[in-house]
């Protein structure tokens, strides 16, 4: 099984690496949008929004996103998977383990989870919301990899994780 996800890990390592040295800015942007301070950042003002308005569903959507949040972070001490080799991982400024992709599970629930309940508010922004929502989630997954802060792998393990926290988060909101 290992074999396999190396070799996962490194076809898909080998098609991104092959992206033009162009969109390198583009990736930036998009690795920006995922990191912490955002996806903790929506889901404490989800958070905020159904306490102020006392709105019980999104109390509980914004604390099963941050419990999400914080199982990567758990999860990651755990497994402790070592990042990839590079000069990006290397100079990262804030130093974790590999697996599970904290900014594929935090975008995934996080601006899943706010687009369903812009969805909830308004109707007529549903589709557009979930639309930009996913289109922004895989392209803060490819980012990472594109940087190299990430295998695939950790991608597929980050959206597993926020899968299950939005599939909570779903129950709750629907």
């Amino acid at each position: 099984m290992k074999d396999l996800i190396h070799s996962f890990d490194r076809v898909v390592g080998d098609w991104v690496a092959a992206l033009p040295r162009w969109l390198r800015p583009l990736m930036l942007l998009f690795t920006l949008i995922g990191q912490p301070p955002f996806t903790v950042g929506v889901a404490a003002a989800v958070l905020g929004y159904g306490a102020a308005l006392n709105k019980p569903i999104y109390i509980a959507a914004g604390l099963v996103s941050l419990i999400t949040l914080a199982a990567v972070s758990l999860l990651k001490l755990v497994l402790r998977r070592a990042r990839p080799r590079n000069n990006y991982s290397k100079n990262m400024w804030f130093k974790s383990f590999s697996f599970p992709s904290g900014h594929a599970a935090g975008s995934l629930v996080s601006f899943v989870m706010a687009a369903l309940i812009i969805g909830n508010k308004w109707p007529e922004f549903a589709v557009t919301a979930l639309v930009v929502a996913i289109i922004g989630c895989f392209f803060i997954a490819l980012s990472r990899i594109y940087l190299g802060a990430h295998y695939a792998s950790d991608i597929i393990g980050g959206w597993i994780v926020g899968g299950v926290g939005l599939a909570v988060v779903i129950y709750i909101v629907k």
